[in-house]
């Protein structure tokens, strides 16, 4: 049984990787177990079932996929969804201003002066 974090951690690593590289897509595609191993994924002998995702689904969420993972190693088949293209707007594209507030942060240093103190 794999904990929700580390599944999540190995599926995001390897959707990212699949969606920018179409060798290990195409790798995926014709022998989804072993390539799922190389990511942290261990099907422990199960049969991995890909299935695209259709309108989406209690069945199609991250989270589920995990349910989905720990049942079917148990049963001796997965059913492994796989979005072949991201999401809109998750790779490219311009950031709103929303966006950009979101991962702005930084420290910033109001004196002029550059001595280590406690007076800033």
């Amino acid at each position: 049984m794999i904990s929700e974090e580390k599944f999540l951690q190995c599926y995001g690593n390897f959707l990212v990787q699949a969606w920018s590289d179409e060798t290990l897509k195409a790798r995926f595609k014709g022998s989804p177990a072993d390539v799922l191993k190389e990511f942290g994924l261990d099907p422990k002998g199960a049969k991995v079932r890909v299935i695209p995702p259709g309108p989406a689904t209690a069945q199609s969420t991250q989270e589920s996929q995990v349910q989905l993972w720990n049942d079917g190693v148990s049963a001796g088949s997965i059913d492994f969804y796989f979005p072949e293209t991201p999401p809109e707007g998750t790779f490219g594209g311009e950031l709103s201003d929303a966006d950009l507030e979101a991962v702005a942060g930084g420290w910033s240093i109001s004196c002029c002066c550059c001595t280590p103190c406690c007076s800033c």
